[in-house]
């Protein structure tokens, strides 16, 4: 609570949007907003899950953390969490590009947000991620479109690639099937404005946050289904 407070102090005391004017080299925030409230990338995220929350249930797998599993899911019995090096919430250790290092056929719903574009061999990544799911088990995806590229992961472990409602049609459906992906856009010009600057969502309107161009995706989603009789042996 007391980092929200802080977070609004100075959004409206010491640093204020100036709309008028954004006419500046250096942008407001070099972390997508967070210094500044919610992210507005992380805004859409949330609706994208919230509007699917009824597929987040039985053995549910998040990269890194299971915030969102927990906050958007229902009825779920495991919560499982992947990432490349152990940690205190990780449960499986593993690389969605190593078949070897994931269990196969074993997750009812796996929630992606923002990862494949720090993996280079993406498609290989989404292979994996079909190969996690169960037979009938979905994959919630979100991908970055026009937005800042992210310092600490480019140190981390790289920030590749950037991906348009086109591209992800075609690379999910080459392997979930095109009849059991659904690819959507969220954002428009002035909330690519924002994310560029590192302009919070609270900074903007709901009507200005709402407004959809699918020329100027902030992000874009993926819901994608594994066939009922995809079962992968790889």
């Amino acid at each position: 609570m007391l980092r929200k407070i802080l977070r609004r102090l100075k959004r409206n005391i010491i640093s204020p949007v100036s709309w008028e004017s954004l006419r500046r080299l250096e942008p407001l925030s070099t972390t997508f907003g967070f210094d500044r409230g919610t992210p507005v990338d992380r805004y859409y995220i949330e609706q994208f899950l919230s509007a699917n929350k009824h597929l987040i249930h039985s053995n549910v797998l998040e990269i890194a953390e299971s915030n969102y599993s927990r906050k958007f899911g229902e009825n779920v019995s495991r919560f499982e969490v992947l990432h490349v090096q152990p940690g205190k919430q990780v449960t499986i250790q593993g690389d969605l590009t190593n078949y070897a290092s994931l269990p196969a056929n074993h997750i009812d719903c796996f929630i992606c947000t923002q990862t494949f574009n720090f993996i280079y061999d993406f498609k290989t990544a989404i292979a994996g991620a079909h190969y996690l799911l169960k037979p009938g088990g979905v994959l919630l995806a979100t991908l970055a479109g026009i937005t800042q590229l992210s310092a600490y992961d480019m140190k981390q472990w790289g920030d590749y690639w950037r991906f348009t409602p086109q591209s992800a049609t075609k690379v999910f459906g080459e392997i979930f099937g095109e009849e059991n992906i659904e690819i959507t856009s969220y954002g428009n010009v002035l909330a690519c404005t924002a994310i560029l600057q590192g302009i919070a969502a609270e900074e903007l309107s709901v009507a200005e946050l709402q407004h959809n161009d699918p020329v100027y995706p902030v992000i874009i989603t993926v819901k994608a289904k594994k066939a009922s009789h995809g079962i992968d042996q790889r």
